[in-house]
Parts: C-alpha cells; structure tokens; sequence
C-alpha cells in the first residue's frame, strides 16, 4: 500500500485514494477500521500538515521512516488530538465509508458490478454492523437473480437504485 491507495476486494479499476488531501471524516473512518497501514501513517501526517494542522506528535509521525505498528501506536492517539480526529465505531466507520463508495461508483460511472465485493467488505470489517446488511450481500443477490432469469438490465437497475440509495443517505 505504499502508493497510499487501497484496492478492495474485487475492485479492479476503481481505486480509493486514502489520502487526497486531507479528509477528517475518513480518516477517522479508515482508522476506526484498521484500513491505515503503519507505514502509511507519515504520509498522512503530512496531509495533515499540508492542511494546516500542527503538533508534535504530527511532525513526529510524519518523520518517521518505514515505521512499525509499535511506533505508530506510541503516537497515534496524540497525533489524532492534535489533527481533531474522533473515535468512531466500527458500524459508524463502515456506514460512512461505504457511502463514499456508493458516492464514487455513481459519480465516476463505474461499472457497480465490480465493486459489490466492497460492500461485503465494509459490512465484514464493521462485524457485520445491521447498517449495512442491505449492502453486504448484493453480490450474493445479483447471483441469485442471474439464476432465477432476471436480465442484466432488470438487475442493474435495481442494485444501482440501492447503490443511489445508499450515496444519497
């Protein structure tokens, strides 16, 4: 994860870039998460300050070099101050960031079929938070609609009305 992107589970096209500049809500959401490896805490250190926030626990993330979840853990929770970053839970953290993805998919044209996997991975990395059982299985869904006859158009229409659903909540 070093080029500070993550691909989820099946996506293959459509990457999150965890770090575009710097986004309180989804950090404190990746974070939440795990999503954030250890060695990618110095580049967002430096979002950080790009964006104007300061402290020492900042700057001593953003020195560090290739550094261990040991080091990391050290700072983290006074460099989160010092960024205002909250404690989110997981249900919380998986709901928002699945909503950035519905956001992307119906914003970029992305072909949805792709990224239902992702879906199925917030909801797993939340344990399985009710927020977002309506979206965890569409994968398995659009399956079982494929074997039962329905056509690609009648499914894609209605996964992407949830998927809109979902963006717009």
């Amino acid at each position: 994860m070093s080029s500070g992107r993550t691909q989820l589970p099946g996506s293959s096209t459509l990457h999150y870039n965890l770090f575009m500049g710097f986004d309180p809500k989804a950090t404190e959401a990746r974070l939440a998460l795990s999503l954030i490896l250890s060695t990618d805490m110095p580049r967002l250190a430096w979002d950080a300050l790009e964006a104007g926030l300061d402290g020492p626990a900042i700057r001593r993330l953003a020195a560090l070099e290739s550094p261990s979840a040991c080091e990391v853990q050290k700072l983290l929770p006074r460099a989160m101050e010092e960024m205002h970053l909250a404690r989110r839970d997981k249900a919380e953290a998986a709901l928002l960031l699945a909503k950035m993805r519905a956001q992307e998919i119906v914003r970029s044209g992305a072909d949805l079929f792709q990224h239902l996997r992702d879906f199925e991975y917030f909801w797993a990395q939340a344990d399985f938070c009710s927020e977002l059982c309506d979206y965890g299985t569409l994968e398995d869904e659009v399956h079982v609609a494929r074997y039962m006859g329905q056509s690609e158009q009648e499914i894609r229409g209605w996964v992407m009305e949830k998927i809109r659903k979902l963006a717009s909540g």
